[in-house]
Order: structure tokens, then sequence, then C-alpha cells
């Protein structure tokens, strides 16, 4: 009898969720995230080579000094 009761009960509530429809959409954002990271990756390579770019126009300047020299 109470099997009975449980599937009366039980019965409306599966048949109605089968009407239930849902509706899906994707949408794309634009990751930020990607952004900060190269602005941050590009700042911190230049940083790198800004050592090696001053040692470089020194290297320049003197030879350019020695040039000069010689002449």
């Amino acid at each position: 009898m109470g099997k009975r009761i449980f599937l009366l009960l039980a019965a409306p509530a599966l048949l109605a969720s089968g009407c239930i429809k849902l509706k899906h959409e994707m949408t794309i954002q634009p990751v930020h995230i990607t952004v900060d990271i190269r602005i941050k990756i590009d700042r911190e390579l230049e940083n790198f080579f800004a050592d090696i770019d001053k040692a470089a126009v020194a290297t320049e300047k003197d030879q350019d000094l020695k040039k000069e020299e010689l002449q």
C-alpha cells in the first residue's frame, strides 16, 4: 500500500519534470588575463634587455672614442 501511494505521488512529479525545457546559450568572453600577462612579460623582457642595450651603447661609444683617437 505504501508503494502505491509513493508511486501515485511520484508519477506527477516525474511527468512534470519531462515538460521542463532548458535553453543553453554559450557566449565567448574575451580573456583579459592574457593581455595583462603579455604586458607584464613585455616589461620584464625590456628590463632584462635594458642592461644588455646599455652595455652595447657603452661599447659603441668606447669604439667611437678609440676611432677618434686613432685619427
